[in-house]
């Protein structure tokens, strides 16, 4: 008998679950959108895309969804439309019972701007994604210029794609044309650490590559040019820069110097004025 018992409560539990859930989609259906409500997440950091953007997305024609149905709106295709925008990292969308379209957009965030050997510009993010410039907007970034050649084509692709490229070998020295080809990989990798080191972020505003495919770096503080030399052990040459800065500049003066090298091993060389 409380076998039975329970099996009822069972049977009238789920039958009540489906009579509600049953009321709550028509009551869904009969919801209609009537407005859009939109949050750019990093709004106060860059400025890429606007709340009118977005806004202007949804008026076009085949996004119009103001008067439809909540429950006919496919959320999940309007954010794969909106990050096909170059400057939209992710795109939440969802509707609420009230019939609102809540959209949160989170922009890319650029660390670096490119200004290649054929006076191509683009900005280059934290994820390594490609972003053209936005006729509204200038980001205060980190400036790579000089001796620069992309391994992909500027204007068809996203992504710099730098996972373990293979260089061509002559002898045991990777070609000129790998160097040239891969130094926008090389370019990523320094920005990116400069970015995300306080310090560095402050100090370096620019980065050039010279005839021989080093860098160069130009401080914000101090009348000096930095020869960087390769990529390789760049961990360590910063460190040994930081360190001269800290104990050596700061005692001598930030104008005392015309050239300092870190192109050798564990050596800080510097050229008076």
């Amino acid at each position: 008998m409380r076998i039975l018992k329970n099996i009822l409560i069972w049977v009238f539990i789920i039958a009540y679950f489906a009579v509600a859930m049953s009321f709550v989609k028509e009551r869904r259906n009969k919801i209609l959108c009537h407005d859009i409500k939109v949050e750019i997440l990093d709004s106060l950091r860059n400025g890429f895309i606007t709340v009118s953007d977005i806004e202007d997305f949804f008026h076009e024609t085949d996004m119009n969804v103001i008067g439809t149905s909540v429950m006919s709106i496919n959320t999940k295709e309007l954010e794969r439309k909106l990050r096909q925008y170059s400057s939209v990292k992710n795109a939440e969308v969802y509707v609420t019972l009230e019939g609102d379209i809540r959209v949160e957009i989170d922009q890319r965030n650029p660390i670096v701007r490119i200004v290649n050997k054929r006076k191509q510009s683009y900005y280059i993010d934290q994820e390594g994604t490609i972003m053209p410039l936005s006729s509204k907007y200038s980001s205060h970034v980190l400036i790579a210029n000089g001796n620069i050649v992309e391994h992909f084509e500027v204007n068809r692709t996203r992504e710099i794609y730098c996972d373990n490229p293979v260089p061509i070998s002559i002898g045991s020295y990777q070609s000129e044309n790998w160097k040239r080809n891969y130094m926008v990989c090389d370019l990523y990798e320094l920005s990116k650490f400069i970015y995300e080191d306080d310090f560095w972020r402050a100090q370096i505003e620019q980065i050039y590559v010279n005839n021989e495919y080093e860098f160069e770096l130009i401080p914000r503080v101090g009348a000096h040019l930095i020869y960087f030399g390769s990529i390789e052990n760049y961990k360590i040459k910063f460190r040994n820069l930081r360190a001269f800065y800290l104990q050596g500049l700061n005692n001598v003066g930030w104008n005392k110097y015309d050239k300092i090298s870190l192109k050798f091993e564990n050596q800080v060389i510097c050229t008076k004025r």
